[in-house]
């Protein structure tokens, strides 16, 4: 429950989705995803910026651990409060081609939460 709590409050939320990401990636990364446990309760306690963050690193979870053969992928990520209202598009300004494409050719992971990364920037290098 630490894990997801210190990433969610973190000071800068972007570098520490990407040590999230470089540890779900790495050779030992049953041992991340087995650190990823959250009380389904807690979420209700959260504020909407937390929440909002806490549904990006569920989509992120999923679709990492649904591609590792043995990730541990915990209940709470897929918890029906985990879903963004207005769709979340970074780097891709609201009436382009490029958001539009991204929305539509978009992992069940993510669309499911209204969450649209681009899948280049969540592949290991």
């Amino acid at each position: 429950m630490e894990r997801v709590f210190n990433i969610i409050k973190a000071e800068d939320f972007n570098f520490a989705l990407t040590n999230l990401l470089i540890d779900l990636y790495s050779s030992q990364y049953e041992k991340y995803f087995d650190e990823l446990f959250l009380d389904e309760n807690e979420i209700n306690k959260l504020t909407d910026e937390e929440l909002d963050k806490l549904t990006k690193v569920a989509a992120i979870i999923e679709y990492v651990g649904n591609r590792q053969p043995r990730a541990k992928l915990y209940d709470w990520i897929y918890s029906a409060s985990l879903k963004l209202e207005e769709p979340y598009v970074p780097g891709a300004p609201k009436e382009s081609v490029a958001r539009i494409k991204r929305i539509f050719s978009a992992p069940k992971e993510f669309s499911l939460r209204n969450v649209f990364f681009d899948e280049k920037t969540l592949k290991p290098v």
